[in-house]
């Protein structure tokens, strides 16, 4: 059997592999309205995926006359996690997905010595590259370089004082009563200080991506540093 791991939420999930699990892409978005007394529909595309559910075949063993259950309540302790958590298996260890686990499985139990079960990943669309998991400090006039084909929503930390005006992939915004610094989300649309500071007031104009291919960053005004974490991704 193959001994090959999957990691869930930076921690690794003491169980192997069974199986190799299958290749799923996510769907694309899309609203289909029949056309009445015709062969035709309307097809509405988005830029947008779907989630999607991850399979998996797992497996513990310790090898001798023990009970397995020990071992399987560990693997329940780490699949516990709540919420979005980055999921990582190493058949493609250059990428990593966010996912969550409802919970639970059913383990066959072979002797008190093999415990055998599946389990099911709900996984965001994007297959994120590790590459684009690095905050890169950026000085004005700096262009960052897209790999991928699919636009990326960065997520930018900014340091300053006063109003400023930041440009990335061809998208402004503009800043004002900034005190030290902000946090640019650009996947979710926002603003914020930490912990949860919103500071959506202190921004207008349009969030930045990172097109595919060169991207030129500039930044103006009170604005004294950039970094931006590029958060590259493939579907």
């Amino acid at each position: 059997m193959s001994e090959r791991i999957l990691i869930f939420g930076g921690e690794a999930i003491p169980a192997h592999i069974g199986y190799t699990p299958h290749i799923i892409r996510a769907p694309r978005k899309m609203t289909v309205t029949p056309i009445q007394g015709s062969n035709n529909e309307v097809v509405d595309m988005q830029d947008a995926w779907e989630c999607y559910d991850q399979p998996y075949s797992l497996f513990v063993s310790d090898g001798t006359d023990d009970c397995v259950q020990p071992m399987l309540d560990d693997v329940a302790r780490v699949l516990s996690k709540k919420g979005w958590q980055t999921l990582v298996d190493d058949y493609e260890p250059e990428i990593f997905r966010l996912a969550y686990y409802k919970g639970g499985f059913n383990a066959e139990n072979r002797h008190t010595r093999l415990g055998k079960f599946d389990i099911t990943f709900r996984c965001r669309p994007e297959r994120f590259l590790n590459s684009g998991a690095r905050a890169i400090n950026v000085s004005t006039g700096d262009v960052l370089t897209n790999p991928t084909s699919y636009e990326a929503f960065p997520l930018i930390h900014i340091t300053g004082e006063g109003s400023g005006t930041l440009t990335v992939g061809g998208k402004t915004m503009s800043f004002t009563g900034i005190t030290d610094y902000l946090n640019i989300d650009c996947d979710k649309q926002d603003v914020y200080r930490l912990p949860s500071e919103n500071k959506n007031s202190l921004a207008s104009g349009e969030f930045p991506v990172l097109n595919s291919g060169n991207n030129t960053v500039t930044f103006t005004g009170g604005i004294a540093t950039v970094t931006i974490t590029p958060k590259y991704y493939v579907i």
